[in-house]
């Protein structure tokens, strides 16, 4: 049986959370797709023209959350703390045919839908060539450590530079007689602390100019300890911090689950000089991370970044991808943008901020 797509408000998200899990579980896991976190973005960021798509079916189970956009184009539903496209296809075989289903299952006469933000490792839409009916827009590059071996040959495979950099950075301290450690939170209960101290770090550095900065009393600061709250409570979330003679100056929000550590959020204490305060962060937690063997991949989801590569060589692409209704829709969308310079309605989706 043709699995059938029904589209519903997203605040069904909350009763059909299961079965997003399901899809998700079967699609390989990914702890950036779970329920938890997308219902938690569906509560903060969504809106009244969010929409939740079910495909009714066994053989060809699939959500995902929605939102129009100008001349009949919609795309996945993407909030900048989402770093991948939401949606779950539970079987990957014929995807491009269910996503046709899909778009005319819309509301309207939808003429496309673009999955944004497609990681090549996660996607139901890998192995997708480009066709009379669907394209592919280049997003941005994306860096991840794997992690393997002793931690000791990892670091001495590092740049000359960073090593002797922070080497030098550690002696001074030490000189000094300051001290450096690394402290790990999971414990739901002290979470909101935990955000308040991050909250505090973005607050006096550029984002709080920029108006981006999350603090415990915004809705991205209610996010993240929504979230970090209830991964903790399963073991599958941590806050590291850097602590310098006890303050912390630097923190990584994560979550952790099946052998993967992403990398939600990083903030610095921008006020003390002299020191990455960000690369010896990162050089502590990857040396946890080597030497308790647990992990087996650190992805850092995001635009890449000059300190990215100095940690890793693990590059890849993330692209997102356009369906379109009829063959003549590209063509017209084209078209429609040379006669109409500038940004517009007929652009190519537009590209969320990182939420790193």
């Amino acid at each position: 049986m043709t699995a059938r797509w029904s589209i519903f408000p997203a605040a069904r998200f909350e009763a059909l959370a299961t079965r997003w899990d399901e899809a998700n579980s079967a699609a390989g896991d990914h702890p950036l797709l779970d329920s938890r976190f997308v219902g938690a973005l569906v509560r903060r960021f969504g809106g009244a023209r969010t929409r939740l798509a079910v495909a009714e079916g066994a053989r060809a189970p699939g959500l995902a959350l929605l939102e129009p956009g100008r001349l009949s184009l919609w795309q996945t539903f993407q909030p900048s703390q989402a770093p991948l496209g939401l949606i779950v296809l539970g079987v990957r075989a014929d995807v491009l045919a269910q996503t046709h289903r899909l778009v005319r299952a819309l509301p309207g006469y939808a003429l496309s839908l673009s999955v944004l933000q497609q990681d090549p490792d996660a996607s139901a839409f890998t192995g997708v060539e480009a066709g009379p009916t669907t394209e592919w827009l280049d997003y941005i590059r994306t860096a991840r450590l794997i992690v393997r071996g002793p931690f000791e040959p990892y670091w001495r495979g590092r740049s000359r530079n960073l090593i002797h950099n922070l080497t030098r950075q550690r002696k001074r301290l030490a000189e000094r007689g300051a001290r450096l450690e690394l402290s790990v939170e999971r414990d739901p209960s002290r979470v909101a602390d935990a955000i308040r101290d991050y909250g505090r770090l973005e607050g006096e550095g550029w984002k709080a100019g920029m108006g981006t900065a999350v603090t415990a009393d915004n809705e991205q600061g209610r996010f993240y300890r929504e979230v970090l709250e209830d991964f903790c409570a399963r073991d599958q979330g941590a806050i590291y911090r850097l602590l310098l003679d006890g303050r912390s100056v630097a923190m990584d929000l994560c979550l952790e689950r099946n052998g993967m550590l992403a990398i939600l959020k990083t903030a610095y204490d921008e006020s003390v000089a002299g020191l990455s305060l960000g690369l010896l962060l990162h050089q502590e937690v990857f040396a946890q991370a080597f030497a308790e063997g647990r992990l087996k991949v650190i992805e850092f989801y995001g635009r890449l970044r000059e300190w990215h590569t100095k940690w890793t060589d693990e590059v890849r692409d993330m692209r997102h991808v356009t369906v379109y209704r009829h063959a003549w829709c590209p063509r017209a969308l084209r078209l429609a943008r040379r006669l109409r310079p500038g940004p517009g309605a007929a652009d190519p989706p537009a590209e969320p901020s990182p939420g790193t």
